[in-house]
Order: structure tokens, then sequence, then C-alpha cells
């Protein structure tokens, strides 16, 4: 039996599959599984697992014509799952090749949690760096942020290492909690065992307009809703008043290529920065935001010039007077 099994669901993701099998079969550690499904794809997802899946003996393919949707992807993922962990692994990302190796260690130093994510690199489709986020987070911090109905999970999703034995307990993934399903996961464990958030960077976490965050953004953000307030009916709390208050921001194109220039820019990525700040302006011209995020691109560069040509003045000087010293 292998010790890690690692799943992935499948569906329209044939321009990056190939990169995110390839990363697993790279791990340093090699005792696991990698279970795939195919949720009725139309595109080449199958001809491309089933060519790994002829070469490397540790996957396991499964494949149906019709689509059944995530949740019943995901369950069925864990009821093949044969390992005593369950690694998380989206089709479009790229796991680091220390991930497994990284996260078994950790787990065994620290047998009182249940889940642990990881910090993530986030990616532009491209593939391009942007910035980290999700990694050194406690218990309390994590699940402080979930029952506080924040915008997205504190953890990158597909970071996560779940003890298998733990996630049947609890029920699995719900169809109430579709396309936030793994929200309502992790409160759920998070009232029988302990959660938390490794510091290593272990994963390239791809950001594209046919995201779930992105093209399902208003029925995600409906889902964490309810999966918040059916955990403050089990915890018998009451609902803070002007919890859900906050309106859902409509995530346009306009919308994603700002959030990506804004993050661009915090990892000093500012060529991608500008030029997803351009974007953001083409997709919509009439709005504000797109030109304070192109903007404050081009106020990065401007900074960044300046310094350079600071420090290019002050060298000579520096060398002149080295070279004085010498003689």
């Amino acid at each position: 039996m292998p010790r890690i099994s690692c799943v992935m669901p499948v569906y329209k993701n044939a321009l990056h599959i190939a990169e995110a099998i390839d990363s697993i079969l790279s791990q340093t550690y090699e005792d696991f599984e990698l279970v795939i499904i195919n949720d009725g794809s139309p595109d080449r997802c199958n001809e491309i697992i089933a060519r790994f899946a002829d070469q490397d003996p540790r996957i396991v393919m499964h494949s149906r014509a019709d689509n059944r949707g995530i949740v019943f992807t995901r369950n069925e993922l864990l009821d093949r799952a044969r390992g005593e962990w369950m690694a998380t692994m989206d089709a479009d990302d790229v796991a680091l090749p220390n991930r497994f190796e990284r996260q078994l260690a950790f787990i065994e130093d620290h047998p009182q949690y249940d889940l642990i994510g990881s910090s993530a690199m986030l990616v532009g489709p491209e593939g391009n760096s942007m910035c980290e986020v999700g990694g050194g987070l406690s218990h309390e911090e994590i699940d402080r942020h979930h029952m506080a109905a924040n915008t997205g999970t504190a953890f990158a999703s597909p970071t996560t290492f779940i003890r298998v034995e733990a996630l049947r307990a609890v029920g699995g993934y719900r169809d109430k909690a579709l396309f936030g399903e793994d929200f309502d996961v992790f409160l759920r464990l998070a009232e029988r065992g302990r959660l938390c958030t490794m510091q290593d960077t272990l994963l390239l976490y791809r950001q594209h307009l046919g995201s779930v965050g992105y093209d399902r953004n208003r029925q995600q953000r409906e889902a964490v809703r309810w999966a918040v307030e059916d955990a403050y009916k089990r915890r018998n709390l009451p609902i803070p008043d002007g919890l859900f208050n906050e309106p859902i921001p409509e995530r346009t194109a306009s919308y994603a290529y700002r959030q990506w220039s804004e993050w661009s820019l915090r990892g000093g990525n500012i060529g991608m920065a500008r030029r997803y700040g351009w974007h953001a302006v083409s997709k919509a011209p009439w709005s504000p935001r797109g030109w304070q995020a192109l903007t404050k691109a081009f106020v990065a560069l401007a900074r960044n010039e300046i310094r350079s040509i600071v420090s290019t003045r002050k060298k000579p000087r520096l060398q002149s007077l080295a070279s004085t010293k010498m003689k």
C-alpha cells in the first residue's frame, strides 16, 4: 500500500495537465500513487493521461464519458485513495520536486495535525512568478480566517496534505458547498483535529480566467456563506452581525488582471505588473481601478530605474577611490 495517495480531478485541462502530472512523477519521495479521474473532459486529457499511465505504474487512471462534477469526483477520489495521506493536486498546477518529502517529514514531526498546507508561488497563465501566499499559519489563525467568511481559504488549496481517515470521518465533500467544497471541508476538519500551513513553498499555483475563483466566483461565495453559516450552527455560536454584508465583487477579466498586476508588483515582477495593468485597462478602459493598477506599475518601474541610475553613478567614484588608495 502506498503511503501517499495524490489525487487529481481533471476536466478541460489539456493545456497544463502534462506539466502537472510530470511534476508529481518527479517527486523525490516515491512511495505514492497518483489517482486521476477524467470527469468527462471533451478535450485531449484522456490521451495525455493514458500516455503517462503507460509509462508509470504509480498512475491509477479512471475515465468516464459523462461529467459528474467536482464534488462527485473529489468523493470518488477519496474512496479510491489507498494511502494514509491524501495529497490534493489540481491539473493546472505544478508541484515542486520536494513537496511530498517535505510534507511527510513535517507530519511525522507533528503528528497532531490532520491537515497541513504550505506556501505556494502564485503564477500567471503562462507560468510567470507573481508572489508567495499561504505559509506559516497556525490552527487558530486558519479557523478564525474561515469563520470570518473571508474571500478565499487560508490555504493554497492544492497544497493540502490530508489524513484520509480524518476526511472520511467528517463525511468527505458535500454537494451544498459546490465550488466551495474545500472551504467546507477545512471548517469541518478544524472541529475534529488540527490544521496548519508550513512555511515551505511547495507548489506553483496557476491563476487563469477559467479557474473557479474567477469563472464561478458568485457561486463560490454563496457556497462559502452556506458553509460558514452551517459551521456556526454546528458549533452552537451566534452569527456575528454584518458577517455577510460585504458585497460580492464581480470578478471580470479586468478585475483578474488588476489582481495579477498587484500580486506581480508585490513579488517584485514589475514587468509583468505593467503588462497585466495594460490588460486591465484594455478590458475596461472606463474603470479607474485598471488605470490605478497600471500607474502603480509605472511608478514602481520609475523608482527602480532611479535606484539603478543612482547605484551606477556611485560605482565609478568608489572604484576611483579604491584605485587611488592602491597606488
